[in-house]
């Protein structure tokens, strides 16, 4: 495992107000397992505190997929996922390679691949790193690709240059 990359502040995910984190967390829990109708005083708590238009329906299934407090820390995090004109190949692979190693916590490695999705416009991004098979249609691929072999081929299906 390679040591981290130092990747400037503009790919790294944003430092959270904790407090609020917590408050949301837990107005997010008690909504994703209540009903429509009794929780529309957390849903609009929610938003204000969040500056989100989130519905209860947005809410619904949390739990199944990640933590209520990730799932909160991705959505605090998502204003600041943005596409960088002067992010560079090495970048990308650092992102790649946090991702692929699962460098972080769940919420960062989230970011991290918001940021390689955003800054490499290939909808398959993550069926390259996490899928290669299915992302190369052969059932039988087997090859681990490195961070670098990842960055390579979804800028060389979409022809782009860094």
């Amino acid at each position: 495992m390679k040591e981290n990359m130092e990747l400037r502040p503009d790919l790294m995910p944003p430092v959270l107000d904790e407090p609020l984190v917590s408050r949301l967390t837990k107005y997010a829990e008690e909504i994703d397992c209540g009903h429509h109708e009794q929780t529309r005083s957390q849903v609009a708590a929610f938003n204000r505190e969040a500056m989100t238009a989130l519905e209860f329906i947005d809410f619904q299934g949390i739990y199944g997929g990640q933590s209520h407090d990730t799932w909160v820390r991705k959505v605090l995090a998502t204003p600041y996922e943005r596409r960088l004109t002067d992010v560079t190949k090495q970048e990308l692979v650092e992102l790649a390679r946090r991702v692929m190693e699962d460098v972080g916590a769940d919420h960062e490695v989230e970011f991290w691949l918001s940021m390689l999705a955003i800054n490499i416009p290939n909808e398959r991004i993550s069926d390259l790193i996490f899928w290669p098979d299915e992302y190369f249609g052969d059932v039988n691929y087997s090859q681990r690709l490195s961070p670098e072999q990842v960055v390579e081929i979804a800028l060389g299906d979409r022809d782009i240059e860094l």
